[in-house]
């Protein structure tokens, strides 16, 4: 019985984040070219790009992707740190929708009776993906697939909580793990472990929905899961240039510090006998898919909202810690690179391909300031831009 559990779990768990990236790229491929013309629009304030942050990464159903890209655009020199710091603020909100889909998928009074209805997308999609004759049409399809997917490994993550919620040596184990940070820390090791916060945050969600674990202990599970999420980020962010590191610490800080504010204002809280889990018990009764999913989001908003006012003092903090070496300042003048395009936003391809047409253009422009240096030299043998013509080869 518990290998049968784990296997479906896993199973669970796979088919879970293959519906993740299948929704990303489809919705990636039909909205990439308005990402851009968002990203250009989210320079005018910063709500703005808050707003456009959370839009963006709901549209392409996930914050590491999205978080990725912003480190491409910095490290390409497109964008600039104040910039990349609300759209990930945005993306922390945005990627809350992940849970409320789960959530509604789970609301009802047979638990998975919605999430069988919209499983059955699955196969809609498929079909029309087996028919679809043009690349917009696929795209489309593939959404509708990965849509119905999600509710796929839902089912089978809440399946295997059913068995695992049967077996007394389980439950009891996971009722003796009631301290705060040893649920942060479960949290931050799974969501470390399979990349995505959305997987944690909904696998939380079927535990407290089949009585696996209390909602406080979901909700913490949920907070360590949102400084996991950091990981992607900062594999992006450390072997890149220094603005590309720098937009990492800002997502981990960023994390970090809003998981550390609910963590300080719950033990707070708890010396007047109230708890998360009772204020959001009786905000949504008989509902612990809900509770749960509405704390993920009321999470992440208050802490844009804490930390908006403090976005300067957050990047002088960045600068501080990520300082810029000599070696940095040595090697900015003509060391050869990509100007708008670099390995990780490879992870978002439509995006990249945007890029290529800036750099083609970027590169012939090169072209033609050695051609007229050429001329110049030729012309007058004046070969005091001799060292400039090499940089540019």
């Amino acid at each position: 019985m518990i290998a049968t559990a784990i296997l479906t779990l896993l199973a669970g768990i796979g088919v879970f984040l293959t519906a993740c990236n299948m929704l990303s790229s489809n919705l990636e491929s039909l909205s990439s070219g308005k990402l851009k013309k968002m990203f250009a629009k989210a320079s005018k304030s910063k709500l703005s790009g808050v707003g456009i942050g959370a839009v963006a990464t709901a549209a392409i159903q996930s914050s590491g992707a999205m978080t990725v890209m912003v480190i491409g655009f910095v490290n390409a020199g497109i964008m600039t740190l104040p910039l990349a710091a609300t759209i990930i603020y945005g993306a922390n909100i945005g990627t809350t929708i992940t849970a409320q889909l789960a959530a509604i998928g789970m609301f009802s009074e047979n638990t998975l009776s919605l999430a069988v209805i919209f499983s059955a997308l699955a196969g809609v999609g498929a079909f029309a993906m087996s028919f679809a004759k043009s690349e917009r049409k696929k795209n489309w399809a593939g959404v509708l697939t990965g849509f119905g997917l999600l509710f796929v490994g839902l089912t089978m993550m809440a399946s295997s909580m059913s068995e695992f919620a049967e077996l007394p040596e389980v439950v009891d184990f996971l009722a003796g793990l009631d301290n705060v940070f040893l649920m942060l820390l479960i949290g931050i090791g799974l969501t470390a472990l399979v990349q995505s916060s959305s997987v944690v945050t909904t696998l939380a969600i079927t535990m407290v929905v089949t009585g696996l674990i209390d909602l406080e202990q979901g909700i913490y599970l949920t907070l360590g899961s949102n400084i996991g999420s950091c990981v992607v980020a900062v594999i992006a962010g450390m072997s890149s240039g220094l603005n590309a590191k720098r937009t990492a610490v800002i997502h981990i800080l960023f994390n970090v510090f809003g998981a550390l504010i609910f963590v300080i204002a719950g033990i707070f809280l708890g010396a007047f006998d109230i708890t998360y889990s009772g204020i959001f018990e009786s905000l949504f009764p008989d509902a612990p898919s809900t509770q749960l999913a509405m704390f993920h989001t009321v999470f992440n908003v208050i802490t844009v909202i804490i930390m908006l006012p403090l976005t300067g003092a957050l990047i002088k903090l960045v600068m501080r810690l990520v300082p810029e070496k000599e070696s940095d300042k040595e090697s900015a003048g003509f060391a050869p690179k990509l100007h708008f395009i670099n390995d990780y936003m490879l992870k978002t391809p439509p995006v990249a391909v945007q890029q290529v047409m800036a750099e083609v253009l970027n590169m012939s422009k090169m072209a033609m300031e050695n051609y007229k240096f050429s001329c110049h030299m030729i012309r007058y043998m004046d070969f005091r831009d001799m060292d400039r013509f090499c940089d540019n080869e």
